[in-house]
């Protein structure tokens, strides 16, 4: 999972302030602190914002990501589901951030052994982000790469492997070697080759 980038619209101050601090909670690893201050900013900016507002979706969307982190699973898709459908009602479904949402909701499901629901999601985002970011696009390629592990975990080794070494092709042509997205990526295929011979 990642986070987007700060939206035209920004935040009141005093909410802006809030949000910063739940980010740096969460990037350092305190994300039962980060659940809290985002709940109480979700509920603050549903009220003053609205619920359809852009950066009230994000927010909740951040919210799942803190409860995924503690391996809260299913409340961690509630909330990215909520923030998929309300972004989809006000930024449509083809906008990169509606694509993003939905990744992180078939990524939690995945995780929490929801294969039947999450893995149709991951493949379908991957086709849609193909189609309006590119193949090569970095937002592309980690939800392949999340779909590939999914894959693997479900016990599909052979599409999981097909999946991954297609990603890692793409990537390693498009970024270069050194880059965190391409050894992760590599990582991942490393682990699925070394599996699959045990089988």
């Amino acid at each position: 999972m990642r986070f987007l980038s700060p939206k035209p619209a920004p935040l009141p101050p005093e909410l802006d302030r809030r949000a910063r601090s739940a980010m740096s909670l969460f990037d350092a690893g305190q994300y039962f602190a980060a659940e809290r201050t985002w709940t109480s900013l979700l509920l603050e900016c549903e009220r003053t914002l609205g619920a359809e507002h852009p950066e009230t979706i994000a927010i909740l969307d951040r919210l799942g990501s803190a409860l995924f982190r503690q391996r809260r699973l299913d409340e961690s898709a509630d909330r990215h589901r909520e923030a998929h459908r309300r972004a989809v009602a006000v930024l449509g479904p083809k906008h990169p951030d509606t694509l993003q949402y939905a990744h992180n909701l078939g990524c939690a499901l995945a995780m929490a052994g929801h294969w039947d629901e999450g893995l149709p999601i991951l493949r379908e985002i991957v086709k849609r982000r193909r189609r309006v970011l590119g193949a090569t696009h970095a937002d592309t390629l980690d939800t392949a790469k999340t779909l590939g592990v999914s894959l693997f975990l479900s016990g599909d080794t052979e599409a999981a492997t097909e999946i991954l070494q297609t990603a890692y092709r793409t990537a390693t042509r498009t970024f270069g070697l050194d880059t965190p997205l391409v050894q992760d990526i590599g990582n991942n295929l490393g682990i699925v080759l070394r599996n699959s011979r045990r089988i």
